[in-house]
């Protein structure tokens, strides 16, 4: 058959993320004996106009649309984004017969329901590499859509389908086939390698394990560096990241990749979004440097016993000092992310997470983001707890953007305190501030003028350091009024 898949993400906070998931599922279609074309709306300049343009050229009989964000999960900035699937959905409509297939991360959270939501024939929930081939078979013969796991229909009685199997392992994403690195490489992107997949964790607000499960699935360190090897002979970006949810669970296959990578001399820079307190260690952060790491994302989400308790986080302050010193004394640019106003929060345990911020992040390779309010999404224990406590209705629509703060603080009380840690710290930025994406780009666009390796946001804490932006902060505060989202 005829496919055309659409990447539909364009959030571009922190940096411009590739495709890599549906890098996947383009590969599993090809494999597959389909003729596959791949629209990145995300490095578009005109986003309806280049996906008329490539349904008119391509003339596809099934149009699978990636969405990747619910919406921008900060509720004081509350961009929705199903708003556009629906609006693609339409375009390709409006253009021919294609059936829609609608899949990716925020449809893997939002589940069957989705639906619901946006008018798409079908939805993959999961992992697609099996569940999309197996769904376009089933159209180009032209039988009933039963019974493939992870695939839901339309029917007039109502959405109808089967629960997601998982890979048992998986290899290259195969992405330099798909994507249009250049236009990324404009954009400070770097290119992603999974290592594995799976979240054993229990945070009480995360959806990952309905996006890839709660089992871990490990590559071998020797794929991992083959694959990282292949894309520089092929490609050669400037950085690597590692995108799995925890780079360091279990900690001895995160140090079994930087062994390898080392012993193979790759000579490659490397970042990763997850590095998780829970078994940080010394020996970790040096085998990363050796690798070549020179950036990390940490995301804690609280600096309060009891908070992190609430959240289930599954470490303690002590090790989130702990890890804030090594991150320190590794010499790695270093960005943290908390969520104020969860379970149990009070004015007490905020300030203790503000306290930690002003102390132990207070440096010039320090970037800290802040959230205030914690994104609610079904099937997750925050999303019953809600429930429970009469915020939401048992049969929420979680597609728009609800969000949870402890009754016991006032949020706008939560903002006045991030406010004062604005002011002592000057690497703190709140995600609802409306100048921080103009900063990023400004920063973005010199630093790629400079031939900067990226990721960019490393830089964002000696931009905010600067006297000139350091003043007009503190005279003329960010503003992030809270707000009432649409749906909420």
């Amino acid at each position: 058959m005829r496919v055309l898949l659409v990447y539909a993400n364009r959030s571009r906070d922190l940096t411009a993320a590739p495709p890599v998931g549906l890098s996947y599922v383009a590969t599993a279609a090809r494999d597959a004996g389909h003729e596959v074309a791949l629209v990145d709306l995300l490095v578009a300049d005109d986003r309806d106009g280049a996906l008329r343009r490539a349904v008119r050229e391509r003339r596809p009989e099934v149009v699978g649309i990636s969405v990747r964000n619910i919406d921008s999960a900060s509720k004081q900035r509350p961009g929705w984004q199903m708003g556009d699937v629906a609006r693609h959905i339409e375009t390709v409509r409006a253009s021919g017969s294609a059936r829609v297939v609608i899949g990716g991360p925020a449809v893997s959270v939002l589940g069957p329901a989705v639906l619901e939501s946006l008018p798409a024939d079908y939805a993959v929930v999961g992992e697609g590499e099996i569940a999309f081939p197996a769904l376009l078979r089933v159209l180009e013969h032209g039988e009933p859509v039963r019974g493939i796991p992870g695939v839901y229909a339309r029917r007039p009685s109502g959405v109808h389908g089967t629960k997601p199997d998982r890979l048992a392992g998986f290899g290259r994403s195969g992405m330099e086939r798909w994507i249009d690195w250049p236009a990324y490489r404009r954009r400070g992107g770097t290119w992603a390698i999974q290592t594995k997949r799976g979240c054993p964790l229990h945070c009480v607000y995360c959806a990952y394990p309905g996006i890839e499960g709660a089992q871990l699935r490990r590559r071998t360190p020797q794929e991992v560096a083959d694959e990282i090897e292949h894309v520089m002979a092929t490609v050669r970006p400037k950085t690597f990241e590692i995108v799995d949810s925890t780079f360091n669970v279990p900690t001895s296959h995160a140090m079994e990749i930087c062994e390898e990578i080392t012993r193979r001399n790759l000579r490659v820079r490397l970042t990763t979004m997850g590095v998780n307190p829970i078994g940080v260690t010394a020996e970790l952060f040096a085998a990363m440097r050796r690798a070549g790491f020179r950036s990390m994302m940490v995301s804690p989400d609280a600096a309060s016993e009891g908070t992190l308790g609430s959240l289930k986080k599954g470490f303690t302050v002590p090790e989130l000092r702990k890890t804030a010193g090594l991150a320190k004394a590794s010499g790695m640019r270093s960005a943290w992310f908390f969520i104020l106003g969860g379970p149990g929060e009070t004015r007490e345990t905020v300030d203790e997470t503000m306290r930690f911020v002003e102390t132990e992040l207070d440096h010039p390779r320090c970037l800290t983001v802040v959230m205030t309010g914690v994104r609610i999404l079904p099937g997750t224990e925050m999303a019953a707890l809600a429930v429970r406590e009469r915020i939401v209705p048992h049969d929420h629509d979680y597609a728009a953007p609800t969000f949870y703060v402890s009754p016991a603080v006032d949020e706008t009380w939560i903002l006045g305190r991030v406010q004062r840690a604005l002011a002592r710290n000057p690497g703190v930025v709140h995600a609802g501030e409306q100048n921080l994406s103009r900063s990023e780009r400004l920063l973005e666009t010199v630093l790629q003028a400079l031939g900067v390796a990226p990721p960019y946001w490393c830089y964002l804490p000696l931009l905010l350091r600067m006297p000139p932006l350091r003043q007009l902060r503190r005279r003329f505060p960010p503003a992030f009024a809270p707000t009432a989202p649409p749906g909420c």
